[in-house]
């Protein structure tokens, strides 16, 4: 059973509001750390994201996930998906956040829809928001195209992207190794050090948002293999240099 699909029966069965005071709608998407769903809070009357991680099936600490909403909480910059709030019942812990309408930038550069200019300025505007975060002291440690979200219509500005999951990937079982669904994605991204089980810091954050914006300039990631054994193997060793791999690139970029 997927994590969080408890949820989703309980919500259909009985049309009433679940999780506190938010009602779940429509399931948005699963990955490796739980289930998103749209949902309505009842009381602002406002739509939200409501991400749902099953506490037996994640192995989640409750006391470390409230460190971690708290610490995500400070966080208050354009280029940030905002968490408004963190909860949890007898099977689930959740996470509350803005919902932003847009793409994710794993699809996007999937589909082929962003020119070299486009990515660049959703990088600049990646760095900022990193900044921000890395002076407040929180770290991502799980960047990668499937946590940056595009919305449909950006603000002007840092509007142009967005970080999504701040400290979600800190609340589940650290081993990337050991995790199903999307376990490549995370390890292409991944910092050599973090892949060894050291803790991430803010230079595994850097280096993970530069191989999200290497892939997205050179149409792939070179870290990534046929499976998560194979990719494991890759992670640390040299990468090919940008500009081999783009000739018509400016040079600030290689």
């Amino acid at each position: 059973m997927p994590p969080g699909s408890d949820v989703s029966e309980r919500a259909t069965a009985t049309g009433e509001p679940v999780l506190g005071r938010y009602r779940l709608e429509r399931r948005l998407g699963a990955g490796g750390y739980g289930v998103v769903w749209l949902a309505a809070d009842e009381t602002l009357e406002r739509s939200v994201a409501v991400k749902v991680i099953d506490v037996a099936e994640e192995g989640v600490d409750r006391e470390r996930a409230v460190r971690e909403a708290r610490a995500a909480a400070r966080l208050n910059h354009p280029g940030i998906v905002a968490l408004y709030e963190l909860g949890s019942d007898a099977e689930s812990v959740y996470l509350v956040s803005e919902l932003v309408r847009g793409s994710s930038l794993a699809r996007l550069m999937h589909a082929g829809e962003l020119s070299d200019r486009r990515i660049a300025r959703i990088g600049t505007v990646l760095c900022d928001a990193l900044d921000h975060a890395h002076a407040q002291g929180v770290i991502h440690r799980d960047i990668k195209p499937q946590n940056v979200i595009v919305p449909s219509e950006p603000a002007s500005g840092a509007g142009v992207a967005k970080l999504t999951d701040f400290g979600v990937a800190h609340l589940v079982d650290d081993d990337p190794l050991t995790r199903t669904g999307d376990v490549v994605g995370t390890l292409a991204y991944m910092a050599p050090e973090q892949a060894r089980g050291r803790a991430a810091g803010e230079a595994a954050d850097v280096y993970s948002l530069a191989l999200t914006l290497y892939e997205g300039f050179a149409g792939d990631n070179p870290v990534r293999a046929g499976g998560p054994a194979a990719t494991a193997r890759r992670v640390g060793r040299p990468l090919p240099r940008l500009g081999a791999r783009r000739r018509d690139l400016p040079s600030q970029l290689c």
